[in-house]
């Protein structure tokens, strides 16, 4: 199984509920996604999958998916809000059918 670096992501507002987080992926990131698709199935440290969509933007410049889902765990496990410059890093293991699991590096 493939491996990926990620790392977090944010709208800029760091909203406490968990909404505007997401795991950027990066241009070259992408490639192990499926273009015919709109949306992944996510584990967060293998837990129960979850359905993430993928925005129109991913393909485009915005090589991030975002849920928030996501940002309530990051915060859950004290993960975010970050400093300037420390982005928490993941890995992203890519499994079959558009299953991914994330994991704390």
């Amino acid at each position: 199984m493939k491996k990926l670096k990620v790392s977090s992501w944010n709208d800029g507002k760091q909203n406490p509920n968990g909404n505007g987080y997401g795991i950027r992926v990066g241009k070259k990131g992408r490639e192990f996604f499926n273009e015919n698709i709109s949306e992944i199935k996510l584990s967060i440290e293998n837990s129960e999958f979850i359905k993430v969509k993928l925005s129109n933007g991913f393909w485009r410049n915005c090589p991030e998916f975002r849920d928030k889902r996501i940002g309530e765990w990051l915060i859950s496990n004290n993960l975010a809000p970050w400093k300037k410059g420390r982005t928490p890093k993941f890995n992203l293991t890519i499994l079959d059918n558009n299953e991914f699991n994330l994991e704390k590096i």
